[in-house]
Parts: structure tokens; C-alpha cells; sequence
């Protein structure tokens, strides 16, 4: 016959050696965790170091080998805003048209337009690399979607006025660069252009 609460000695040293193993588990696992955590936030510190020395170098114009590649590093971290990265891709845009390379220019302004389309200068400087491709239909499109963004770009009015007179589109082109003589009355190039195009 079996006596109830009877001590079980074996049973009570197999009770404090799990309570003793959970006990050292739990601290070991509270270890792991801090450990863990540690490493997470130490990680996230080199991210955030790594994205913000990213964006320095991103941003600065001083050296393109070193702009290229922080564009590239704060694109490949993919941790900025939209309007950041569109930013990023614009920059890398640039220097890639800049050295010639115009399918990787093209490519980083269309990635640089899907990230912010509300961007004028993304559209401005798309205009340019077309420009300098002699692709003056494509040019002008985009300084048009620049001049719709900010109707009081400039330096878009004057170069759409050029892509249209490239692109014999004279009377259009004169329309252009009198709406950049009234946005800034010192545009010499616009009121030169301007003149020559009148005397014709």
C-alpha cells in the first residue's frame, strides 16, 4: 500500500537537478539573448555607420570613384526613403552618363524615377544623357515632365529650348527661351539663342 506524499528521495533529487539544468538554461539563454542583442545592435550600428558614410560619399561631388561607390553601398543597403535611394540612383545616374555609359545611366534613372516620380531633377538630368545621345524627342519629353514638376525651372526651359532647336523646332524652341528670359532675365545663353534664332 502506497502512503500519499510520501518523500521519494530520487524523485526530489531528479526535481532539483531539472529545476538546477532550467535554472542554468535560463541563464545561459539570457547570456545567448544579451549576446545576441549585443551583436544585433552592434550590427545595426555599423548599418546606420555604414548607410550614413554611404550617404557622405553618396552626396559629396569632390571625387566620382568615391561618390560612385557610396551611391552604390547606401543602394545596396536599401535602408533609405524612398526619395533617398531615388536620390542615390539619381547621383550613380549621373556619374555612369558622365564616363559614357549611358545603358547603366538610363537604367539607374528609370530605378531612380520608380522611387520618386515627383522628382524634377531626375527628369532633368534623364533629358541631358538624351540630349547628349541625340535622342531629342526623349529629351524634350522629360524636361516637359521637368517643366511639370516645377514650372519655374530654368535650366529646363533653356534645355528643352535647345532639344527643340536640334530638333528644327524653332518657333517652340524661341517659346522656350523667352519663358527663360522672364523666369531669369541675366540667361545670356537664352537671350543669345534667342537672337540668333530671330535673325535667321
Amino acid at each position: 500500500m502506497s502512503v500519499i506524499g510520501r518523500a521519494d528521495p530520487d524523485r526530489d533529487r531528479c526535481a532539483r537537478s531539472a529545476r538546477q539544468t532550467a535554472a542554468e538554461l535560463h541563464q545561459k539563454a539570457g547570456r545567448w539573448t544579451a549576446a545576441l542583442i549585443a551583436a544585433w545592435l552592434a550590427a545595426a550600428a555599423a548599418a546606420g555607420a555604414a548607410q550614413a558614410g554611404a550617404a557622405e560619399d553618396c552626396n559629396q561631388v569632390r571625387d566620382l570613384k568615391r561618390q560612385l561607390r557610396g551611391c552604390t553601398l547606401y543602394i545596396k543597403l536599401a535602408a533609405g526613403t524612398p526619395e533617398n535611394l531615388a536620390t542615390a540612383y539619381l547621383n550613380r545616374a549621373n556619374i555612369y552618363a558622365r564616363r559614357r555609359n549611358y545603358a547603366l545611366a538610363f537604367s539607374d534613372y528609370a530605378a531612380a524615377i520608380s522611387h520618386d516620380a515627383h522628382n524634377p531633377l531626375i527628369f532633368y538630368n534623364r533629358g541631358n544623357a538624351y540630349f547628349d545621345v541625340a535622342r531629342y524627342e526623349q529629351a524634350i519629353g522629360d524636361y516637359t515632365r521637368a517643366i511639370a514638376l516645377d514650372d519655374g525651372f530654368a535650366l529646363a526651359y533653356l534645355n528643352r529650348g535647345l532639344a527643340r532647336e536640334r530638333n528644327g523646332e524653332t518657333q517652340a524652341a524661341a517659346g522656350d527661351y523667352r519663358h527663360v528670359l522672364t523666369l531669369d532675365p541675366s540667361a545670356a545663353i537664352a537671350r543669345e539663342r534667342l537672337q540668333r534664332l530671330q535673325s535667321q
